[in-house]
């Protein structure tokens, strides 16, 4: 059970993300010396007692600054816009200081704003690395805090005594409830070119405006993990950096944050890839979709900014979908979906969407039919010769041996020698016929010696331990 919620802000390059890191034990968010990295929220999990599911939730914010030293309630800054979300909904502010650079004039105007808000908070001082650098944190209680304690997020310096301290401080004052679980759930991948609208679509989903949103490329860096519920069912959304071609990429933050994205996509359920509709389909969002299919993930095309296409026809979807379609060419199975986020044009189709692919990834089809359609395809297109045209490939029966992805196994006599444009036929087939339409389905080709040689040491194996 999550108990409660911490929210970490701070000026930029204090430290936050080091620390969130440390705190949950991964490395989920992007750690740079420059500032600003960090834009978004970023939830993750503090276990306290792992073994029974306790612990807390944790929120990375984005460092800010503004020119007059103030903070109005969602200013047009886009970052403190975020941050004041995220201390609006948790129950602890872990507030955080620079030790290296000292007392700086947005840290007193934060403390300011902290109690101007009643929310409760903790004030630590990052990188006191050192005993020896302890007295550089003597100045911060000037700020008038009663405590202010020393840490070092990058040497791991006071981390477990914070821990503790955040899990009694949530015990005191949490709210009643349990917080929604981030590592629960159908994780919903959403990815594609920057600027496409991956954040906005997110944000209508969730009804809130929990990812930021801008004009410029670019915007989100790590990749967000938001959950939510739809028809009693828990999901993850994820929402994605932009992705780009390699050749594009010089920036050391943007191939880190590129590199999640393409985390995501691998360790999804489900991947929406969104396009522009003005733009198309580019070469490198073909290639987002075979990293998805190629990793067997249900995939659906996401055609957002339909609402800047002029003088559409009840035609225009069905040849866009063609176009997209001869494109992919041997991935054409893939759905696609037109939506416009800045207008809520058929947003509430998405989910229907993922329960729909989500529902043929967990489908099991009873050997029978398996073996009937087998049956039936052979009989329709007889395998080619082989082996100098003598002799031809025997298929001997199929069976569906796993879910999600759909995986079938065909017994046959030779299965290295089928023919490339055969295993797609039957692949076509098995999908279109036993209910896969829309998702990729991995089939293995193994010959019945293999099986038997398999069996038989099995066999061996345990009479010798016997």
């Amino acid at each position: 059970m999550l108990n409660g919620m911490i929210a970490i802000v701070g000026r930029p390059n204090v430290g936050k993300s080091t620390l969130f890191n440390r705190l949950t034990r991964t490395d989920s968010s992007i750690i740079d010396d420059r500032p600003g990295v960090t834009r978004d929220r970023l939830c993750g999990t503090v276990w306290t007692d792992k073994e029974q599911g306790e612990g807390f939730l944790v929120v990375d914010t984005g460092g800010f600054e503004t020119d007059d030293f103030k903070f109005q309630p969602f200013s047009e800054n886009l970052v403190w816009q975020q941050t004041e979300c995220a201390i609006e909904e948790c129950d602890v502010v872990l507030l955080v200081f620079d030790g290296k650079h000292g007392l700086h004039q947005h840290d007193k105007e934060l403390v300011r704003y902290l109690e101007n808000s009643k929310k409760p908070f903790i004030a630590v001082v990052n990188k006191i690395d050192g005993i020896e650098h302890e007295a550089a944190a003597w100045e911060f209680f000037g700020l008038g805090l009663e405590e202010v304690f020393n840490v070092s997020a990058a040497h791991n310096r006071g981390i477990g005594d914070i821990k503790e301290m955040l899990s009694d401080r949530i015990e005191e004052i949490t709210k009643v409830g349990e917080y929604k679980d981030t590592t629960e759930g159908t994780r919903i991948a959403i990815v594609g070119r920057p600027n496409a609208g991956k954040s906005s679509i997110l944000n209508r989903l969730m009804g809130e405006e929990r990812a930021l949103v801008s004009e410029i490329a670019g915007t989100t860096r790590d990749a967000i993990d938001t959950a939510m519920t739809y028809n009693g069912e828990k999901y993850i959304l994820v929402d994605t950096a932009g992705i780009r071609r390699k050749t594009k990429i010089q920036d050391r933050i943007e191939s880190l944050s590129v590199m999640r994205s393409i985390k995501a996509i691998h360790g999804a359920d489900v991947v929406f890839l969104v396009i522009d509709a003005e733009q198309g389909l580019t070469d490198q969002d073909a290639r987002l979709a075979e990293q998805a299919i190629g990793r067997y993930r249900p995939l659906a095309i996401v055609v957002n900014k339909w609402d800047l296409i002029k003088d559409k026809t009840s035609n225009t979807p069905k040849e866009y979908a063609e176009d997209l379609r001869l494109k992919l060419k041997t991935i054409s199975f893939i759905p696609v979906m037109f939506v416009s986020a800045l207008t809520n044009q058929r947003i509430h189709s998405l989910m229907g969407m993922v329960e729909k692919l989500t529902e043929q990834y967990n489908m099991r089809v009873p050997t029978s039919k398996v073996n009937e359609l087998l049956k039936q395809m052979v009989y329709d297109h007889t395998p080619a010769l082989i082996r100098n045209h003598t002799k031809r490939v025997k298929f001997y029966f199929a069976t569906q041996v796993a879910t999600c992805p759909p995986t079938i196994v065909v017994f046959c006599n030779v299965e290295k020698e089928i023919q490339e444009a055969y295993k797609r036929y039957m692949t076509h087939r098995f999908r279109r016929e036993l209910g896969f339409t829309e998702i990729p389905v991995r089939i293995y080709y193994r010959a019945k010696e293999q099986v038997r040689k398999r069996d038989e040491e099995a066999k061996s194996e345990i009479l010798a331990q016997d």
